[in-house]
């Protein structure tokens, strides 16, 4: 299949849609750690999770700002339907702006009433946003590529 006229906006979104979860996977001088999240995304295709800093991954972060995601459709059953992408990730904290902290808020909070209960997380000092800002994004689904995966290109999605 041509993917020059392909909707890569639509099926992203699906994709995304399709799960509440992903795989973050950050790197150390020890090697590649990977820790699932929830997560949500805004208009921009950035993603949001939270994380406190004591964890691996959000040292590993503030190290080195490197991600990975892998976000696929678990239940599985003729399809195969996923993104992967590689991302610059950043901590959020008080340098940031509160436009920027805002948006983070309303973008993880407000996907589709989905988001973890509230209480334990907001206003928390020790529960930090996380936005990770896509370089590349990888699309694969059966449907339409049979086994290959395919680079979405970016300039496609923020149209």
């Amino acid at each position: 299949m041509k993917t020059n006229k392909f909707n890569w906006k639509k099926y992203i979104d699906e994709a995304l849609a399709a799960t509440d979860y992903c795989s973050i996977a950050t790197v150390d001088k020890n090697g590649v750690w990977s820790n699932p999240a929830y997560f949500a995304w805004d208009h921009k295709y950035n993603l949001y999770f939270i994380s406190q800093m004591k964890s691996r991954h959000m040292q590993n972060i503030k190290a080195d700002n490197r991600t990975s995601v892998s976000i696929y459709k678990t239940e599985q059953k003729d399809d195969v339907l996923g993104i992967q992408l590689e991302g610059a990730a950043k901590i959020l904290s008080e340098k940031d702006s509160k436009e920027e902290i805002q948006h983070a808020f309303e973008t993880y909070y407000g996907r589709a009433g989905r988001g973890p209960d509230v209480q334990g997380y907001i206003n928390n000092p020790i529960w930090l946003y996380v936005k990770i800002t896509p370089l590349r994004i990888y699309y694969f689904d059966t449907r339409f590529f049979d086994e290959e995966r395919k680079e979405v290109p970016l300039r496609d999605l923020t149209k």
